[in-house]
């Protein structure tokens, strides 16, 4: 039986189970701002310590430390220049512990322009995937790495995303969807789901101007018009993935 490591279970929690995500997107005036995710994907160290994994997990997985995005460009294949200078100056904290049940991932970026947003989600994976490659380089043999690829995939995927001067949209890419039975690591999702595991999706976003217009079936609208906020379970997107869709014209 081959011993589970911190790599492998992270980036199983991260892309095939429980995860509770929040996308904070701040924009100013000039259409630069921030955007910030969080990833609370603490529910699955309780479920890890039922399942009898903690003494295999044990001290691998007390970890307080942010890592600087600049570090880890040159070591990914397949990044352009442009990328690199989109990417350079994000940063990742993660605050890992099974002691107190808690895991948690924050990645932030700054953008100068609304128009780099997708490029920078498109990019978070792979860089949350090498940030925890380089987290655990030089932990000896049997407490770090793992075998394969890292499963791959997200809910995002299956969405087409706008981001202009005025426009922000999510809508469900119908073709891509036509074919989620054949995605395995999306099945596997929706299997966990079943089995009554959260996934929870939320994005904030604040305006540099109140909202003109704003549709979708969970979208709110704060009471100045500045701040749209869009909240879902994700069981939503295998029932009927078009009331997660959303649009905000500003």
């Amino acid at each position: 039986m081959k011993k589970i490591t911190l790599l492998s279970f992270a980036a199983a929690l991260f892309f095939l189970t429980s995860c509770e995500t929040t996308r904070e997107i701040s924009i100013a005036d000039n259409g630069s701002g921030t955007i910030l995710t969080t990833m609370d994907m603490s529910s699955m160290m309780g479920i890890a310590k039922m399942s009898g994994k903690t003494e295999e997990l044990g001290k691998q997985t007390a970890l307080d430390t942010t890592i600087s995005f600049a570090t880890l460009l040159d070591s990914i294949p397949d990044l352009g220049p442009q990328d690199k200078e989109l990417l350079k100056k994000g940063t990742m904290g993660m605050v890992m512990n099974m002691e107190n049940e808690q895991f948690l991932a924050k990645i932030s970026f700054p953008f100068s322009n609304v128009s780099e947003i997708t490029k920078l989600q498109s990019l978070t994976g792979k860089m949350m995937q090498e940030a925890m490659k380089k987290q655990m380089e030089g932990k000896g043999p049997g407490e770090m790495g793992g075998e394969g690829d890292l499963p791959s995939g997200a809910f995002d995927d299956y969405f087409k995303s706008t981001f202009t001067a005025g426009l922000i949209e999510m809508k469900l890419n119908k073709e891509k969807y036509a074919t989620i039975g054949e995605d395995k690591n999306m099945q596997g999702m929706k299997e966990a789901m079943g089995q009554g595991l959260p996934m929870v999706n939320k994005w904030i976003i604040h305006l540099p101007k109140p909202a003109k217009k704003v549709e979708g079936a969970y979208a709110k609208l704060s009471e100045d018009k500045k701040t749209v906020t869009i909240e879902n379970d994700m069981n939503e997107f295998f029932d009927d993935a078009t009331k997660l869709e959303f649009r905000v014209e500003y």
